[in-house]
């Protein structure tokens, strides 16, 4: 009896183990699609959001549009918002990455 419980333990561990190493694979190469979503409700890109979400300008700010290459050669698109009072800070906002800029 007692065999028999210490087998089907080692028997259950392997498919338990075996399981977790697909497990972590397929998380392993998924993860791009994990966590950059390209899309949300059908917002993929800024000018799909509705006004006056698509620009800064729809909402009577003064910006410019910057795009920043990084070291492995990929590029950043966003926006540089002036704020016209004086004295300001300048706050960088990493936000999602499907569709809205704002």
């Amino acid at each position: 009896m007692l065999n028999t419980i210490i087998t089907f333990l080692k028997q259950s561990g392997i498919i338990l183990l075996i399981l977790f190493l697909i497990f972590i694979l397929m998380m392993y190469f998924n993860q791009d699609h994990i966590m950059y979503v390209t899309e949300v409700n059908g917002l993929k890109y800024p000018s799909n959001n509705p006004i006056p979400y698509q620009n800064p300008s729809q909402l009577n700010l003064n910006y410019k549009e910057v795009i920043i290459t990084t070291k492995d050669k990929i590029k950043l698109y966003g926006w540089l918002i002036y704020k016209e009072e004086k004295p300001h800070k300048t706050i960088i906002y990493f936000h999602e990455n499907a569709g809205s800029k704002i």
